[in-house]
């Protein structure tokens, strides 16, 4: 057995050994059904909040082989011991081995891996980060000459990922990447969905096949071009692996962005940071319905009171497609901030991205960030916590963006990890959030800030979001949701 997999099959089977041997009282047992550990279904990017012998993430990969190309993993520990581990470097170069390294991250600090690094071979890098004792959280960063793109690493693989907005107008490039971590092959079905036309299985994305401990990529050659509305679903027919999107925008959408695919689907999806901004922000949602019945989807926005605004009629979506809903098309909708929730009123799942694209004093910069599914941000259980492994480099306006989830007033606090655990950041304690309503937070220039993980912390169920530098040398912000707990 692979000695990498071995946490993960500790983390299953030996709680249930433990809790026969705590049950034994030596007379002749009582018969019992057997039961398999479930695992729950995977979900976007989380903290784990129980005690695991063992955590596993898996990260979404980095663009490698070229001149500002390039990518890191960010471990960030918020306990009090260290935490010991091991990073594993996978790679789509043929016949190359992963690269392993075992690492050890201090107390209430952080320590950061640059994958090209470990691994000089292959056009993209991606990593898995086993933690023994589990604890910390992982996120990555990718590097690429439009632009750095952050992203939390998952908690799971899958057998299924989904892509609700995909981009191939004006020559924009769009790669899939998927890693296999284990060591069996996997083999993929891979289908596109439109606002228009049926499912689309193109014969040579059927029975994909990705080599165990490697990473794949699924490049523009593959997939359908000149499309402002697409969605994507890979199918794992045989394996579990990790599913990424590698998109450099070109045309009407300029810069880069790296990001997971959501693992399932939820009946209801929730962003923080809207704007109406004129002529200088453009925000677009698609939204894709995974079932075979037809779903009806009801927009709700959040963070303004208008009297003359009194909402917006449901979107009805045929089945396996996936439609575009644009803010431009709703003129008497205010101008401002606002967070948006999309339900499905029929109760089928779907997938849910925000592509918005902000005007710059040096042209334009889009972003795509996939919402919070409804188990992270239901209002009666929502969290309190929101976490950073990777925070700012630069004192910038507007870094974090809070949605207050409920009807009451909320107060925010963010947090700086140093050597002293997580130290209020000075001026940013005690923020008052009003009740359904969003907060734009902006980290000082202060060396405690700068550079360290940052945590969100709330009287209320919040969701955060976040706007990073591109680069030093880079007009506007690369966005993503920070993780819950």
């Amino acid at each position: 057995m692979n000695r990498r997999l071995m946490p993960i099959l500790l983390a299953v089977v030996l709680p249930l050994l433990l809790a026969a041997v705590a049950t034994f009282d030596g007379d002749a047992p009582e018969s019992a059904t057997p039961t398999f550990a479930d695992l729950g279904t995977p979900s976007m990017p989380f903290v784990p909040n129980q005690q695991f012998l063992a955590a596993t993430w898996f990260c979404a990969g980095v663009p490698a082989g070229g001149v500002d190309l390039g990518g890191s993993v960010t471990i960030a520990n918020t306990a009090d011991a260290p935490l010991l581990g091991e990073l594993t470097v996978f790679t789509d170069a043929p016949e190359v081995a992963a690269a392993e390294r075992d690492f050890e991250v201090p107390a209430r600090s952080s320590v950061q891996f640059d994958l090209t690094e470990l691994q000089p071979m292959g056009t993209f890098l991606s990593a898995m980060v086993e933690i023994t004792g589990g604890g910390g959280f992982v996120e990555q960063q990718a590097d690429h000459p439009d632009g750095s793109a952050v992203s939390p690493c998952s908690n799971s693989t899958s057998a299924t990922w989904y892509f609700a907005d995909n981009y191939t107008l004006g020559n924009s490039q769009e790669d899939l990447v998927i890693t296999n971590p284990f060591p069996d092959d996997a083999i993929l079905d891979v289908s596109f969905a439109t606002d228009e036309a049926g499912v689309r299985s193109p014969p040579q994305l059927q029975g994909w096949a990705v080599a165990g401990h490697s990473v794949s990529v699924i490049d523009e050659r593959y997939l359908a071009k000149d499309e402002a509305v697409l969605a994507i679903t890979i199918t794992a027919t045989t394996g579990r692996v990790v599913a990424a999107r590698s998109q450099q925008y070109l045309g009407e959408r300029q810069g880069y962005s790296m990001s997971l695919g959501a693992p399932a689907g939820s009946t209801s999806w929730t962003f923080a940071d809207g704007e109406r901004g004129g002529d200088t922000v453009f925000e677009r949602y698609s939204i894709y319905n995974l079932s075979g019945e037809q779903v009806e989807v009801q927009p709700a926005f959040l963070g303004f009171f208008s009297e003359e605004f009194t909402g917006v009629e449901s979107i009805i979506i045929e089945r396996n497609q996936v439609v575009s809903f644009n803010l431009a098309d709703i003129p008497d909708l205010p101008e401002g901030l606002h967070g948006l929730v999309f339900e499905s009123l029929t109760g089928a799942p779907i997938v849910v991205e925000r592509a918005i694209t902000r005007r710059t004093d040096e042209g334009f910069v889009t972003t795509v960030v996939r919402g919070v599914e409804d188990a992270f941000a239901r209002p009666e259980s929502g969290y309190l916590r929101w976490s950073m492994a990777i925070g700012t480099e630069l004192a910038v306006e507007d870094v974090l963006v809070v949605l207050n989830l409920v009807n009451v007033d909320a107060t925010v606090t963010v947090k700086a990890l140093g050597p002293g655990g997580e130290v209020d950041v000075p001026g940013l304690s005690g923020l008052l959030l009003p009740a359904n309503s969003v907060l734009r937070i902006a980290i000082p220039d202060l060396q405690a800030a700068l550079g360290v993980p940052l945590v969100v912390t709330s009287t209320q169920p919040i969701i955060v979001e976040r706007l990073l530098p591109r680069a030093s040398d880079l007009r506007g912000r690369s966005g993503s949701v920070a993780l819950p707990g």
